[in-house]
């Protein structure tokens, strides 16, 4: 990172705004959220003086998956929550988005600059007030930047939105990608350089793995991990595991996660009679985290449409390739079949295609994509971030460096 020049005595203190409906928690007067995110915000809030977050509070205590701020620098704002399904869930963010525009209108004029998380309900009102409020902008979109069919209105409106921004937007596209110049490819770090060598161990342990223990020799070991929706898609690769038995091949799936499609899961594999082959573990902290992805062969996510994937990083750090739903990003993702593969999400057929052509590899293929998938991993670091937030900050937007060490 370039070095720091000396703050000037007549400096002003800078402000970030940070918008989004992202869930913190507090104890102790301290802030939390997720862990993962929570490593990238402290990127952003370590370049400047102060911090104010317009965004949900969730009650209670901070739960296993938050991670404290390391930067609490904070003023927090709580915003209003809406949103669902339904009639009188619409009309109610229609009133939120009036509560949400004269809290922000204020905080926007104080800000140096403004972080916007899309894409929410909040940031429908946020992002074109940031275009005429908010000189230096900056948006990530965490969501499939292309259009899949899939998308939510709401979601397709404001990514049409970012794209007329004039500010920086990052986005789930390819480094090879032809988009705007305002747009920027990137993906969120869940490691640092530190974390990704500590990893270097169980990476060539699972090499020893599969050498002395053959995937074509056991069953099949897959995780999934991410919220229970239908966009997740859990239930097609469940579906996949049944055509898998009926090939002969033995598999073990964990799921790791809650939501609102879980029961819907649980009794599609009852009904599937898969209960010996499927196993749902619930919310996970790090370190078991950490024990299933050492444990998978394959980390599966065939969503219908992908955010910004951290999970498939997290997996690869681990040396687990990956097998992903479809679009240029998630191609890109998998390294066009060097770290994973690619397949159809409505398809159970094609799921398990992908899965079956992994297992029946080449051992000295199936240890080349282990280690393709660290090396990946390598260029999305939080060190690799916090560059790229610099140049932003301080570069682009030429803001000074913060007052504080």
């Amino acid at each position: 990172m370039t070095p720091r020049a000396a703050p000037r005595a007549d400096q002003s203190p800078t402000t970030l705004l940070v918008v989004g409906d992202t869930l913190y928690t507090s104890a102790d007067g301290d802030w939390h959220t997720l862990a993962a995110l929570s490593k990238q915000l402290d990127v952003w809030f370590a370049e400047f003086d102060h911090v104010i977050i317009a965004a949900h509070v969730q009650p209670g205590d901070p739960p296993p998956y938050h991670r404290r701020l390391d930067h609490q620098n904070i003023e927090f704002v709580a915003l209003r929550r809406a949103g669902g399904s339904g009639f009188r869930a619409k009309v109610d963010v229609v009133v939120a988005l009036l509560s949400w525009v004269r809290v922000l209108v204020p905080l926007l004029r104080r800000a140096s600059a403004v972080h916007l998380r899309t894409p929410c309900n909040m940031t429908l009102a946020a992002i074109p007030l940031a275009r005429v409020l908010a000189p230096n902008r900056y948006a990530i979109y965490a969501d499939n930047w292309e259009p899949l069919g899939v998308e939510p209105i709401s979601y397709r409106i404001q990514r049409w939105m970012l794209g007329h921004f004039g500010g920086v937007v990052h986005a789930y596209v390819p480094p090879e990608a032809h988009v705007a110049p305002h747009i920027r490819p990137n993906i969120s770090p869940s490691f640092t350089q530190s974390e990704l060598d500590a990893l270097d161990d169980t990476v060539v342990r699972r090499v020893e793995r599969l050498r002395t223990d053959p995937v074509a020799e056991r069953e099949l070991r897959l995780c999934i991990v991410g919220t229970f929706s239908e966009r997740k898609n859990q239930t097609t690769v469940i579906r996949a595991l049944d055509v898998l038995r009926d090939r002969g091949i033995p598999v073990q799936l964990r799921l790791a996660g809650t939501g609102r499609a879980e029961a819907t899961a649980r009794a599609l594999v009852a009904q599937l009679g898969l209960e010996a082959e499927v196993e749902f573990l619930g919310h996970i902290g790090r370190d078991a985290l950490a024990d299933l992805l050492t444990w998978a062969d394959v980390n599966v996510l065939v969503s219908r449409a992908e955010g910004f994937g951290k999970v498939f990083l997290e997996g690869m750090a681990f040396g687990c390739p990956a097998v992903c739903g479809a679009g240029a990003m998630q191609r890109s993702m998998v390294g066009s079949g060097t770290r994973g593969r690619q397949a159809d999400p409505a398809s159970p057929t094609d799921i398990a295609d992908a899965l079956q052509g992994l297992r029946d590899l080449p051992i000295d293929q199936q240890a080349q994509m282990v280690e393709a998938c660290k090396q990946y991993v390598a260029a999305f670091t939080t060190e690799a971030f916090a560059r790229e937030i610099d140049t932003i900050v301080h570069d682009l937007w030429q803001l000074p460096h913060p007052t504080h060490p």
